[in-house]
């Protein structure tokens, strides 16, 4: 009889010993799970939001890999994402899927308001995994969508090598608040960036402002320099600009700039920097470009703008650009500067060669060359 309420005893601490344990464990991982849901809440740009879900999460969590997909309602969620990083965007192209609401409707209403674990999760939404280099690797996987105001803005794809992870039936309450964060997490963090860049555009032209301009530049310069690429500094004037106030009058003019800075961004590429300068006078930063580029696209500007006519009522005004550009390139000599040094000549160079345009007949471009002495 003592024996047997001996081995009841043990029993019941084993189980008592291993519940212990479990709720122990169970801690650590809500404090894990919160610690980085608060840390996700507080990123301060998207960049930071960005790097913290798809890189430090895989190490935070021991996973294979995550993906994250999102549905792109404004049209802007890959560049507040990427910028002008490509090497980032290169890198993490097929873990951050971004979504257009009318091409992608069909993926977008396979997202389901229900978390999806284990097979189920990887048959239903293998395209979220087809383009990974790991994809073969992975034996089980958890699906949480990203839910706002009823709303899917998403989906998250957490991926594992071990194929007992992530099963049918097991709970995932930490892991539907984590998605929960995440979900609040990319609404604040882009709201956020929008609300910011808003003070950095021109209000007029919708291009970026001088302010921002020049913070960008010298971001671009010291990147450029670091990795020995060259930047393109172009400055575009529309040519004869006051006429077109004295004749048409001011609301005209500004039309024109409207018009000017829809081409020139039809023309670049979305991390280069199209920024208004001043009056009539446009900037335009070419990242990791060569001259050779940078002067077909400057010709492809100038000709697009002189052949399209803006209606104005019963009548067609075309009007022209003349075009000055510069190379980082060809200031080497002077790359033991920091960057306000690079940036000040850079632009004071394309400002001379757009002068040269201007003195040679205006709608033209020019590039600066040094002066032989």
């Amino acid at each position: 009889m003592n024996d047997s309420v001996y081995d009841k005893n043990r029993e019941l601490q084993r189980k008592l010993d291993h519940f212990i344990k479990q709720a122990r464990a169970n801690e650590k991982k809500q404090e894990l799970y919160e610690t980085f849901g608060f840390e996700i809440i507080g990123a301060s740009n998207p960049k930071q939001l960005r790097d913290l879900l798809l890189s430090r999460s895989v190490a935070r969590f021991q996973l294979l890999d995550m993906v994250l997909c999102l549905v792109d309602h404004q049209k802007d969620a890959d560049r507040l994402f990427f910028e002008h990083d490509e090497e980032a965007r290169l890198g993490l192209a097929n873990k951050l899927l971004i979504l257009d609401a009318i091409k992608d409707v069909e993926l977008i209403q396979s997202l389901t308001v229900i978390p999806l674990l284990g097979a189920e999760a990887l048959t239903r939404y293998r395209w979220m995994i087809n383009d990974l280099k790991c994809r073969d690797q992975v034996k089980s996987a958890a699906f949480f969508p990203l839910l706002r105001s009823n709303q899917v803005i998403g989906a998250m794809m957490l991926l594992s090598q071990d194929p007992h992870r992530y099963q049918k039936g097991i709970g995932t309450l930490f892991l539907q608040k984590l998605s929960a964060m995440t979900a609040v997490a990319i609404e604040n963090c882009l709201n956020q960036q929008r609300i910011k860049e808003i003070s950095y555009q021109d209000v007029l032209t919708q291009a970026y402002n001088r302010r921002y301009f020049d913070l960008r530049f010298k971001d671009e310069i010291a990147r450029c320099v670091r990795w020995d690429d060259d930047l393109i500094c172009m400055f575009l004037d529309v040519d004869h600009f006051k006429k077109v106030n004295d004749n048409y009058g001011h609301q005209t003019g500004d039309s024109v700039l409207r018009h000017m800075v829809n081409l020139i961004k039809e023309q670049v590429r979305s991390c280069d920097i199209v920024a208004r300068y001043g009056g009539e006078e446009f900037v335009v930063a070419l990242p990791s470009t060569t001259l050779h580029a940078a002067h077909e696209i400057a010709e492809r500007l100038r000709k697009a703008i002189y052949s399209s006519a803006i209606i104005l009522h019963d009548k067609q005004l075309n009007v022209s650009v003349s075009i000055g550009m510069a190379s980082l390139r060809d200031l080497s000599i002077s790359l033991q500067h920091d960057a306000d040094f690079i940036c000040t000549a850079l632009l004071d160079r394309a400002d001379k060669a757009l002068y040269e345009a201007k003195e040679g007949g205006r709608n033209q471009v020019a590039v600066y060359t040094n002066p032989i002495l």
